[in-house]
């Protein structure tokens, strides 16, 4: 495993740069951070019968489960993310192994001998990913790093192309003793928009873009090839720009992706929409619509990244995504560096401590990888934007044993609700349990009653940041509690270094680009 120093550096960089991109628009991110109680009680009626599709598990997540660093207190997170539900993992901030300088280091080099490529680093990743059970989503270029030459376009684009070829050919069709892995989704650089990754220009990108997906579809047309992994779906260089060049000169686009670290879970599905409209006004109706890297907006200070108000930003998320219009939707992060200073600065996004601690957010996912395994069957709802700041998926099993309901509240009032349930299909008495996410409670059973066959009704209140998840059922077996999560230390809680921390980081990072 890489243990660079640049590690550190570039996820602060990355921090910065997001920091630099503009707002998707602030017409998409409503002020509803609010304290008090709303005087307006929320209806929500379900009808049992009434389906609507299949819930989307959205199990993606960048880097791990290998830690980080191999070193004795890391710890692998095999078991945390099947426990999470994690389907694919994006190769990219693995800091090395599998970055292009890393498999073909020496440029000179002729890229269709064996022995110019070196896959001993990555290997072992790819194969912890696949044993996991996951798909993997190979990033196609270089980790975040302060090695300015990384940036610069590839002299050779041909031979890039080539190396990228051989690259697929080794994890697909055991090329230079290697595997048959079957990795589809092969992405074409990362945010060429930032110069943080890319010192070229826009046209550069493209044709960098045009020639690798030419080379690599004619080697294997079942390969998906996608790019531009901008980090701003504002930007009209790496939006229309793109797309408009890939129709002029009739480029294959398997699918689009883009990041998004946004101050609510409307501003995602609204970038989401639009990038869906894009892709369909420019002919690419069939194109994916990928989220590659997502979270809470990265300049919220270390506790938010940490605590019950991502967990509810994650659960509205993961929500609206079933109406967004999208394919997939790739989280930023699952492991961390153990680095107190990218944490006093607010730049540590991942969903478990570099000892495997579970942290707050990881909780939304545990719960609906419940939903999806038990309750798939989607029940009717109003489109779910979150535009509210309060959203609520409803499931059903195929054979009618369990239903489950997720309700979140992002940063809106605390509102009351009612909660009405039609055409249970159950003739005999059945059991509710509830749980609940918020700041003292870590996905923990606070009710559990008993009914008689008949329309449910249901009052409570939804405090500002917190989680409620049902499970109904005639099964004597429940959803498990969620595990202890990781205490946010003292200082980090404290609301008066917020300014300071973020001004800090800035800095630290002007003084690492000078």
């Amino acid at each position: 495993m890489n243990n660079s120093p640049v590690q550190g550096i570039g996820i602060l960089l990355l921090g910065f740069l997001v920091f630099l991109c503009p707002s998707f628009s602030a017409s998409f991110s409503p002020s509803i951070v609010h304290t008090s109680v709303s005087t307006d009680a929320l209806l929500i009626q379900l009808d049992c019968s009434n389906i609507s599709g299949i819930i989307r598990r959205f199990g993606d997540i960048n880097d791990g489960p290998t830690p980080i660093k191999d070193e004795p207190r890391y710890v692998d997170l095999t078991d945390q993310y099947r426990d999470i539900g994690i389907a694919s993992i994006r190769t990219h901030d693995l800091f090395g192994p599998t970055d292009m300088t890393t498999i073909f280091p020496d440029w000179t080099a002729d890229p269709t001998n064996e022995s110019s490529y070196h896959f001993e680093t990555s290997d072992p990743l790819i194969t912890k990913m696949i044993d996991a059970g996951c798909r993997v989503f190979y990033r196609l270029g270089e980790s975040a790093g302060d090695n300015e030459t990384l940036r610069n376009p590839p002299e050779n684009i041909m031979k890039w192309a080539e190396v990228c070829r051989h690259i697929s050919m080794h994890y697909n069709e055991g090329w230079k003793q290697g595997f048959n892995y079957n990795i589809t989704y092969w992405e074409v650089w990362n945010e060429p928009d930032l110069t943080g990754f890319w010192n070229g220009t826009a046209d550069q990108y493209y044709e960098l873009y045009h020639i690798t997906a030419d080379t690599m579809k004619a080697w294997n047309s079942s390969l998906k090839i996608g790019g531009p992994c901008t980090s701003s779906v504002t930007n009209v260089n790496y939006t229309q720009g793109f797309l408009q060049y890939l129709k002029d000169h009739e480029v294959p686009l398997d699918f689009f992706s883009w990041h998004r670290y946004a101050g609510t879970p409307y501003e995602m599905y609204n970038a989401s929409r639009y990038i869906r409209l894009l892709l369909d006004s420019y002919g690419y109706v069939d194109a994916e619509n990928i989220n590659t890297e997502w979270n809470l907006d990265i300049l919220t200070p270390q506790r938010d990244k940490d605590n019950a108000r991502n967990a509810a930003f994650t659960a509205c998320c993961l929500t609206v995504f079933q109406d967004a219009q999208l394919d997939h939707a790739y989280r930023y992060r699952g492991n961390q560096d153990n680095n107190w200073l990218m944490r006093f600065l607010g730049l540590d996004l991942s969903l478990f401590t570099y000892t495997g601690v579970y942290k707050r957010p990881a909780l939304t996912y545990i719960a609906m990888n419940d939903i999806i395994r038990d309750t798939p069957l989607r029940l009717s709802t109003p489109l779910m934007d979150a535009s509210t700041g309060i959203t609520y998926l409803g499931g059903i099993s195929e054979d009618g044993t369990n239903i489950s309901i997720l309700i979140s509240n992002f940063d809106a009032y605390d509102t009351p609700y009612a909660l009405e349930m039609s055409n249970l299909p159950w003739g005999t008495s059945y059991t509710v349990v509830e749980y609940l996410i918020d700041e003292t409670h870590h996905l923990e059973i606070t009710n559990k009653t008993t009914h008689d066959p008949s329309p449910y009704s249901l009052t409570r209140t939804l405090q500002s940041n917190s989680v409620h998840f049902y499970r109904f059922t005639t099964s004597s077996v429940l959803p498990a509690e969620g595990p202890s999560v990781a205490k946010i230390p003292f200082l980090l809680r404290l609301h008066l270094l917020d300014s300071l921390t973020r001004i800090l980081a800035i800095l630290i990072v002007l003084l690492i680009l000078s």
